[in-house]
């Protein structure tokens, strides 16, 4: 059922244009109703916990709020909503620094306040939304479902089993969560979300206004609204938009963001606009605030694209070891990110097909397209063109996937849906990936080539 197509979907934005967020994107203020009175404990909370926690940098409003937030909790600690109002803020600093070490913390803040009041809903969605988060999808959604026993109109966990149905290709029901979420409470949070997965199910036009409905309605945290505007120039960034991108994020890059999301959209748009020392500036500015494989890899690709071969190996190497040694265990998210790069970058492809084994059953079009791209460089064909059938279903914008499905078809001998497909990642967005150009161009040459052959037989 294609509710994405439904006026009932976006007339919910219309009717309640003026309402805005008071709460974060995870959060869920509400009480259920049956329980206004803190449960007599179960199991006492450990303050030993908050010293494991890194101190709160007060120099950031999230720090801040982060540091009083922890001494009310160890003025009361019996408070369950004290030790929540931690977790909330642990999940928030992840937000705002992209750090996977605040799922952990903010889990155990929220699990010491279930043994307060084991019937506390917004505990409940803060470790549903910190599992979502290590793509631990099935226990995400069982403490989400947890959460909407206690309250049927918790809106954050409605929410979250979207974002996990999302990440599993399910499309049609997170449309249904989260229209869900925006009948009971439309703002930033649900209409950035509705606004996300318009756009992975190809509906270009209303992802974007119903984006820019989510950044006008506002959100308590500035980092929340920035992922939005980051959101909205990526859309607009895949659309071929370079200078309207640049303009949704002008603002935050002049405040001097730290912003990850931002940062990384920005550093792309400076990329294909030529601008590599700037691309460079925002991608070491990202990882001033931590180790980040992404930002890595691109400095590596920026010293690839001005011939600096020796640079560029350095950085490649460096994302190898960091993932060896510093991202072993933390989830499939990090494997498959290094299995593409192996793919894009033409190395280690055996290493790469390995990271991916068991994922063939995959309803996510974007992971489809990875997969896709990953059996092709390793010459498996007949996978490869299955998973691209998969990747092309909703005909998501994205200049990357036609360009794969285009190397796919060519490899196949199917021309024509190779001209097309190439033809279409061009006119899509020229600077989807500027490495991956000559590749593109020296296929579409030589079909050319094999046609003006072809004629001249004849």
């Amino acid at each position: 059922m294609n509710y994405y197509l439904s006026p009932r979907f976006v007339v919910t934005a219309i009717c309640a244009s003026s309402f805005v967020s008071i709460t974060p994107l995870w959060a869920e203020t509400k009480s259920p109703q049956k329980s206004a009175a803190i449960e007599k404990s179960k199991a006492a909370p450990s303050l030993k916990i908050l010293d494991k926690f890194p101190a709160p940098d007060t120099n950031t409003i999230t720090g801040k709020a982060l540091r009083i937030a922890i001494l009310k909790t160890q003025a009361a600690p019996e408070n369950a909503e004290n030790w929540t109002a931690v977790g909330d803020l642990l999940a928030q600093l992840q937000r705002d620094t992209g750090e996977t070490k605040y799922f952990d913390f903010a889990e155990s803040a929220y699990q010491e306040s279930l043994k307060i009041r084991p019937d506390f809903v917004a505990a409940m969605t803060g470790i549903a939304w910190a599992n979502g988060g290590r793509h631990d999808f099935k226990a995400s959604i069982e403490w989400a479902k947890k959460a909407i026993t206690q309250d049927a109109d918790c809106v954050a966990a409605y929410g979250i089993i979207g974002d996990a149905e999302v990440e599993l290709g399910e499309y049609d029901s997170a449309l249904d969560h989260y229209q869900k979420m925006m009948d009971l409470r439309p703002d930033l949070s649900s209409w950035s979300r509705g606004a996300h997965l318009l756009w992975i199910m190809g509906d270009k036009s209303k992802a974007l206004w119903l984006m820019n409905k989510a950044i006008n309605a506002g959100a308590p945290f500035a980092e929340n609204t920035a992922w939005c505007r980051a959101r909205l120039a990526t859309m607009l960034f895949h659309d071929g938009a370079i200078l309207p991108a640049q303009n949704s994020i002008q603002k935050l890059i002049d405040q001097k963001t730290k912003n990850v999301h931002v940062l990384t959209i920005a550093a792309k748009i400076a990329t294909a606009q030529k601008d590599y020392a700037l691309a460079m500036a925002h991608y070491e500015t990202i990882l001033s605030t931590g180790s980040n494989q992404a930002a890595i890899a691109a400095i590596g690709d920026l010293y690839a694209l001005q011939g600096k071969k020796e640079e560029a190996e350095k950085f490649y190497a460096k994302l190898e070891h960091l993932h060896e040694h510093h991202h072993h265990g933390e989830g499939e998210h990090d494997h498959h990110f290094l299995a593409k790069f192996y793919a894009n970058h033409d190395r280690n492809l055996t290493d790469a097909l390995a990271m991916i084994k068991g994922h063939d059953d995959t309803k996510n079009v974007q992971e489809a397209d990875m997969l896709a791209w990953i059996y092709y460089k390793n010459g498996k064909l007949p996978q490869a063109i299955s998973m691209m059938k998969k990747a092309l279903r909703y005909n998501t914008p994205d200049a990357e996937v036609h360009y794969h499905a285009g190397m796919i078809a060519a490899a196949h001998g199917d021309f024509t849906s190779a001209h097309k497909h190439l033809h279409q990642a061009l006119q899509m967005n020229p600077h989807f990936n500027p490495l991956q150009l000559p590749a593109l161009q020296k296929a579409l040459d030589e079909m050319e080539q094999k046609k003006t052959i072809s004629q001249t037989e004849k």
